[in-house]
C-alpha cells in the first residue's frame, strides 16, 4: 500500500462524502479509491468511514485522522511548491473554472501564451456559468462574476463588468417602444434559466432604482447562446458589454435605455487561501490579471 496515496484518497472521500465523487476528482476508478481506503483501515486497524447506500460519514477516529492527513498533505504540498519555486521550474496541474463565453473571448488565448512560457504546467478548464465549489470540486482557480461572500477565498478584481441592455433592430421594429425600465414587461426578455437572480433586472438613474421582473420564452445556461438569440431577433438581453461589443459595433445589436445604468457585476479571479499557495497557481493568477489589465481586454 502506498500510504500517501491512500491518505489523499481518504481525504478526498471525507471532503466530498462520496466514493464516486472522490473517484471523479482523482480521475480514478471508484474501486481503486475503495481499495486504497480499505487497505488504509487495515493498516491502521481502525474504521475511518461509515458507509451506507446514501452517504459516507467519518467515524470519531476518522475525524481525528482526517485532521492529521490534511496537515501532512498541506505540508507536503507546501514543500513541493517551495522546491519548484527554488528550482525555477513551475510544474503541475491547475483546475480552472470560468464561463464558456469568458474563455472563448478573453482567457483561452491567454492560456495558450501562458503554457508556452510554462510548458510543464497543465491547465484543465471547467466551462460553466455555475459557481463550482472551489473546495468540494477541487478547483484551483476560478473566474467569477459576482459579489464575493466567501472570506476564505483570495480574490483579485479583473473588471467592474458593467452590463448593457440590447436588442436587434429587427426585433425592435415590430415591438412596443422601450423608454422606461417598466416597458420591459411587454417584451421577450432572454435570461439564464437556472439563475433566479437573472429574472429580475435592476436599473439606476441618479438615486432612482428600479427592480424589474422580466420573463420570456427563451432561456439558456450560457451567455453566448443568449447573445446569439438576441442577434437573431428573439428579444432583449442584459449582458456585459465586452460579450457583445462586436455585435454592437456592426449594428446587429443596439443599446437600449442609455440614460439608465444597470449595476456592474464585478469580475474576480479567486483561489483558496493557505499557508503556501503553489507557485503554478500564483503564476497563472498574476499572468491573467496582468494581461487582462494591460491589454484592456475587459471594460474596467
Amino acid at each position: 500500500m502506498d500510504q500517501l496515496l491512500a491518505m489523499r484518497s481518504f481525504a478526498r472521500v471525507a471532503q466530498t462524502g462520496s466514493f464516486q465523487e472522490a473517484a471523479k476528482l482523482e480521475g480514478l476508478a471508484q474501486g481503486t479509491i475503495s481499495k486504497r481506503i480499505a487497505a488504509l483501515e487495515t493498516h491502521l486497524g481502525v474504521q475511518l468511514l461509515r458507509r451506507n447506500a446514501r452517504q459516507v460519514t467519518l467515524t470519531t477516529l476518522g475525524e481525528t485522522y482526517l485532521e492529521n492527513c490534511q496537515r501532512v498533505l498541506r505540508d507536503l504540498d507546501a514543500g513541493e511548491a517551495q522546491l519548484q519555486a527554488d528550482a525555477g521550474t513551475p510544474a503541475g496541474n491547475i483546475r480552472l473554472s470560468m464561463s464558456p463565453v469568458l474563455s472563448r473571448i478573453v482567457i483561452a488565448p491567454l492560456l495558450v501564451e501562458f503554457l508556452r512560457e510554462y510548458p510543464r504546467i497543465e491547465v484543465v478548464s471547467f466551462l460553466t456559468e455555475q459557481h463550482l465549489d472551489i473546495v468540494g470540486e477541487a478547483i484551483d482557480v476560478a473566474i467569477r462574476a459576482s459579489h464575493l461572500q466567501d472570506s476564505t477565498l483570495i480574490a483579485s478584481r479583473l473588471s467592474s463588468n458593467p452590463l448593457t441592455l440590447v436588442a436587434a433592430p429587427g426585433y425592435l421594429e415590430g415591438a412596443p417602444g422601450i423608454s422606461e425600465p417598466e416597458d420591459l414587461a411587454s417584451h421577450n426578455c432572454l435570461t439564464f434559466g437556472r439563475m433566479k437572480a437573472s429574472q429580475t433586472w435592476r436599473f439606476t438613474r441618479g438615486r432612482t432604482v428600479r427592480d424589474i421582473p422580466v420573463s420570456g420564452n427563451l432561456t439558456a445556461d450560457q451567455g453566448d447562446t443568449l447573445v446569439e438569440f438576441a442577434v437573431a431577433g428573439a428579444g432583449v438581453v442584459l449582458m456585459p458589454e465586452w460579450v457583445m461589443d462586436r455585435h454592437i459595433a456592426n449594428g446587429e445589436l443596439v443599446r437600449l435605455l442609455p440614460e439608465w445604468s444597470p449595476p456592474a457585476i464585478p469580475l474576480h479571479i479567486v483561489y483558496a487561501g493557505g499557508s503556501v499557495v503553489p507557485l503554478r497557481i500564483r503564476l497563472l493568477v498574476d499572468f491573467i490579471r496582468r494581461n487582462v489589465r494591460a491589454r484592456d481586454l475587459l471594460l474596467r
